[in-house]
């Protein structure tokens, strides 16, 4: 794993999308300077994470499935991690929502394809750069959303967590678009594997101010 592997997987995740009508950038310049300002540990994390996902991807569409499925296409995910989540997430979530998956540790390892059409970063800047230094929000609002992840995390809200948060606004911090949003988040799980929790699956409205 390197620069080079790295940068193949932007370039391939850029295409895969792109037979979606997705449009996003591999990179903002081919020095991959966001990538190589991460320790080597961090580097290794991006790629794998990164390699996971453009995995995911080819194996829905050699299928012939689409990826804008977003409740088949999360599910091939958790799949391959071995996964599993409350049994009712889905019934309230539609095709319009994002839906994303992170790790006990706060890290961003999946994303729906609403996800990609919303935002204007580069898949270089989504894979190296940590969710919270590219978003902004209210800093109460985003207290109150930890504060609920951080119960489910801990098993205290059993079953699929309803978000109790208005919708609010959030906006690209370092981007060159600076687009901005409407969210709201709706429901959340913990991400159960052989008893253990070891992360959460989070699904919320977008709409692009």
């Amino acid at each position: 794993m390197g620069f080079a592997d790295f940068k193949v997987l932007c370039e391939k995740l850029s295409q895969v999308l792109s037979k979606e009508g997705v449009s996003i950038r591999p990179y903002h310049d081919s020095s991959l300077q966001y990538f190589n300002s991460l320790t080597p540990s961090q580097q290794e994390r991006a790629y794998k994470t990164l390699r996971d996902y453009v995995d995911i991807c080819e194996s829905a569409q050699a299928e012939q499935s689409s990826l804008k499925d977003s409740e088949r296409f999360c599910r091939r995910a958790l799949e391959r991690w071995g996964l599993s989540i409350a049994s009712d997430f889905f019934l309230t979530v539609k095709p319009e929502d994002c839906v994303e998956i992170y790790t006990d540790e706060g890290f961003q390892i999946f994303r729906n394809l609403r996800f990609f059409e919303m935002s204007s970063y580069s898949v270089e800047e989504l894979y190296s750069v940590e969710w919270w230094k590219l978003f902004g929000r209210d800093p109460e609002v985003t207290e109150k959303i930890f504060s609920m992840c951080l119960q489910t995390l801990q098993g205290r809200i059993p079953g699929t967590l309803k978000f109790d948060i208005a919708e609010h606004e959030v906006w690209e911090k370092n981007s060159d678009e600076k687009r901005r949003f409407l969210i709201h988040p709706k429901v959340g799980s913990a991400l159960h594997r052989e008893g253990k929790i070891l992360g959460f699956l989070v699904a919320q409205g977008v709409r692009k101010i």
